[in-house]
C-alpha cells in the first residue's frame, strides 16, 4: 500500500489548485458536443465549442504556471519545499520539467536522499524510465539523446498508426514467448515500447522476455519502469520477486511478493500464491508451501487456468509431507494435461506407494473405469442371480 505522509504547505496549496483544474477538465470531457442532441436537453444547456476551447486554454495556462512555479521551487533553500515540488511535478506530469528534475540528481548539489528519491520518482512517472536516483550521468545521457523526440511526442501524442503497430509487435512477441523463443520476443516487445512508450504492458512483457533469458538485472530495470508508469499495478512487483527468486534471494523475493499482494486488490494474480509457495518449497517447509500452492490452484481453476507445473509442484509438496497417494494424484493431473512428469520422481512416488501396500497402477485403472461409467463404481459389475 502506498505510503502517505503529511504534505508541506506548498504541496497542499498546489494540490487544491490542481484539483480544481482537474475537475474543470473532467467536466469538459463529460459534456457532449454542442451539435449533439439527447432526450430532455434544453437549449443553451451546453457550452459552445469556442467556450470549451477557452476553458481548455485557461486550464492549460494554469497547469503551465503551476509547472513553472514548482520548477522554480526546485532551487528553494528548504529541502522540504524542493521535495514537495518534485512530488507535484510528478502529479502534473509535464515533460518540460524533466531537465530540471534531472538537475536535482546532480551529485554536486548534495541533495538529501528523500529529495533525490522524489526527483527520481517524478522522472520515472513522466518519462517511463528508471535509471535510479544515483545515476545522474545516465539520465543526462538519455536526455541528450532523446530530448527532441520525447518533447515532440509529448506535444503531438502517439499517432494512431504507431499505436496499431505497437500492439501488433506486442502480440507477435507474445506468440514467440509461447514458443519459448525469448530473444525473438524481446525484439518485438522492444519495438512495441519504442513505438508507444505509454503502455505499461509492453515494458512488462519486455521484462518477462529478459527474465526468461536469465538476464535478471536487465529485466528488473523494465519492471521498475512499469512501476514508474503505474505504481498500482501488482504484476511488476511480482515479476521483480520472480527475478530475485531465480537469483536464490528468497528474502528479497518474498518482500516483493508482499508488495504485489498489497496491490492485487481483486485477487486476480493466481500465480502470486504459487510463487510464494515455491519459496517455501526451496526451504523444505512443506506445510506452508502446500498452503500457498493450494490457494493458487483454487484461484487458477476458478479462472479456468490449469498449469501442469503447478500440479507438479503440488506433487512434490505432498511427497515432502509423506502424502504419497496425493502426490500420485497430482502427477496424474500433470499427465491428463498432456505432459510427462520427471521419470525419476514418478519412480520414487511409485516405490513409496508400493512399500505402503498400494498398487498405483491398479488404482489408476479403477479410476478410469469409474470415469467411463459416469462416476458409478458399481456399474458394469456382475450380479449374482437371486
Amino acid at each position: 500500500m502506498r505510503h502517505l505522509r503529511q504534505l508541506s504547505w506548498p504541496l497542499a496549496v498546489a494540490c487544491a489548485f490542481l484539483a480544481s483544474s482537474a475537475f474543470a477538465a473532467s467536466k469538459e470531457k463529460s459534456e457532449p458536443k454542442s451539435d449533439e442532441t439527447s432526450v430532455g436537453t434544453k437549449e443553451g444547456e451546453y457550452k459552445s465549442h469556442d467556450d470549451k476551447q477557452k476553458d481548455k486554454r485557461k486550464t492549460d495556462s494554469k497547469t503551465a504556471k503551476a509547472v513553472k512555479y514548482h520548477i522554480k521551487n526546485l532551487k528553494d533553500p528548504d529541502p522540504e519545499v524542493r521535495q514537495s515540488s518534485c512530488e507535484m511535478l510528478a502529479i502534473l506530469g509535464s515533460p518540460y520539467s524533466v531537465e530540471a528534475l534531472i538537475d536535482v540528481l546532480r551529485p554536486d548539489r548534495k541533495e538529501p536522499l528523500m529529495v533525490m528519491l522524489s526527483a527520481n520518482g517524478a522522472l520515472s512517472k513522466i518519462t517511463g524510465k528508471n535509471f535510479g536516483y544515483k545515476e545522474y550521468d545516465q539520465w543526462m545521457s538519455w536526455w541528450a539523446k532523446e530530448k527532441d523526440e520525447f518533447l515532440k511526442k509529448a506535444e503531438t501524442g502517439i499517432d494512431a498508426r504507431a499505436k496499431i503497430a505497437a500492439e501488433a509487435s506486442n502480440q507477435t512477441g507474445r506468440g514467440f514467448m509461447d514458443l519459448g523463443e525469448y530473444k525473438q520476443a524481446q525484439a518485438f516487445f522492444l519495438d512495441a515500447v519504442n513505438r508507444d512508450p505509454t503502455v505499461p504492458d509492453y515494458r512488462n512483457n519486455l521484462g518477462l522476455s529478459l527474465l526468461e533469458q536469465a538476464r535478471y538485472l536487465d529485466a528488473m530495470e523494465y519492471f521498475q519502469e512499469v512501476i514508474g508508469l503505474d505504481a498500482d499495478l501488482p504484476q511488476p512487483y511480482m515479476n521483480i520477486g520472480r527475478c530475485y527468486s531465480r537469483m536464490n534471494k528468497s528474502i528479497e523475493a518474498e518482500s516483493w511478493y508482499k508488495k504485489a499482494n498489497e496491490r492485487d486488490k481483486d485477487g486476480k494474480l493466481w500465480d502470486l500464491n504459487w510463487m510464494v509457495g515455491k519459496e517455501y518449497m526451496k526451504r523444505a517447509e512443506w506445510t506452508l508451501a502446500f498452503e500457498y500452492l493450494d490457494q493458487a490452484r483454487a484461484k487458477a481453476e476458478k479462472l479456468n487456468v490449469r498449469d501442469p507445473r503447478m500440479y507438479n509442484d503440488l506433487a512434490i509438496t505432498h511427497y515432502g509431507m509423506d502424502q504419497y497417494h496425493s502426490a500420485w494424484k497430482e502427477l496424474t493431473n500433470v499427465r491428463t494435461l498432456g505432459f510427462e512428469p520427471n521419470a525419476s520422481f514418478v519412480a520414487k512416488v511409485r516405490k513409496a506407494l508400493v512399500d505402503a501396500g498400494i498398487d498405483p497402477d491398479a488404482e489408476d485403472k479403477k479410476a478410469r473405469e469409474v470415469l467411463r461409467n459416469d462416476g458409478d463404481p458399481d456399474a458394469g459389475a456382475e450380479t449374482a442371480n437371486p
